[in-house]
């Protein structure tokens, strides 16, 4: 069994073996969600993003928007 955050990658953004796909497709909703909508889920995601981070070995995290679940493919 491969460990579904850090196996390899196939290289089909659809497939879901990458777990920062799902986050950006998040981030996707957000901008096409009209801004109630967006500012409310916005605020439960960055609760969620505040608990993965800190709980994190090592996160990069630039700028509070900066994409910081892209790097963590690069992060072990």
């Amino acid at each position: 069994m491969t460990d579904a955050f850090w196996g390899p990658r196939c290289g089909i953004y659809e497939c879901g073996c990458d777990p920062g796909s799902f986050r950006d497709i998040l981030e996707t909703a957000l901008h096409a969600l009209p801004k109630k909508s967006a500012r409310e889920l916005r605020a439960l995601i960055w609760a969620l993003d505040a608990k993965i981070t800190a709980r994190a070995r090592i996160v990069r995290v630039d700028a509070p928007d900066s994409r910081w679940w892209r790097g963590m493919s690069e992060v072990r």
